[in-house]
């Protein structure tokens, strides 16, 4: 039997240019089709994230069916599926709060110099994402790529002394027209 030690990916990792682990674009944007090719100018990484890293979330519910007079169950019925994915951003930075406030991607802008930038806050609109989630660890690669997501949750925004300001989110993933929510690929060279 082989070694299989090589395969424990994501011990250490990283993202795909060293630091990235989220990258996020408008939906319809290239999609990557691997887990390897750099991706597509359209991608904004997000910047650094909190050491929990990102969760992918699946939640199946399902009506198990019986016939009459029989304690047998004769089917199982799924009847809802849904991936969420979790993920709090260690940085504060304008990708970040467009996605934390749910507003579209590159329409924050930072003052020269300054930085300065503000954004609002109100009525709940719907925004859209793709979501590409990029771990690397050494020569393994595991990309999921999320063509629609949208922020249907966020976290509580804690100003407190010796902590970082952080800004959680969860991501609720739709499909494509494909009926696809989720792309898991993967580039792990031990089993060529």
């Amino acid at each position: 039997m082989s070694d299989n030690r090589n395969l424990l990916a994501g011990i250490s990792a990283t993202g795909a240019d060293g630091t990235g682990l989220v990258w996020m674009a408008a939906p319809g944007s290239t999609a990557p089709t691997d887990a390897t090719t750099a991706l597509a100018a359209a991608w904004k990484n997000m910047g650094g994230m909190t050491e929990a890293g990102v969760s992918i979330k699946q939640s199946t519910s399902t009506t198990k069916k019986k016939f009459y007079g029989s304690t047998v169950v004769q089917r199982t019925l799924v009847t809802e599926q849904e991936y969420t994915i979790e993920a709090v951003f260690g940085e504060t930075n304008a990708r970040v709060m467009e996605v934390f406030w749910r507003k579209a991607l590159n329409s924050i802008t930072p003052a020269a110099v300054t930085g300065a930038f503000g954004t609002t806050a109100g009525v709940y609109t719907r925004q859209l994402y793709a979501l590409v989630v990029d771990m690397v660890d050494g020569s393994n690669r595991a990309r999921f790529y999320f063509p629609q997501v949208e922020v249907t949750g966020q976290g509580d925004v804690k100003i407190a002394n010796s902590e970082s300001l952080d800004w959680g989110v969860t991501l609720s993933a739709y499909p494509d027209t494909s009926g696809n929510a989720i792309y898991p690929l993967f580039a792990l060279p031990n089993l060529g």
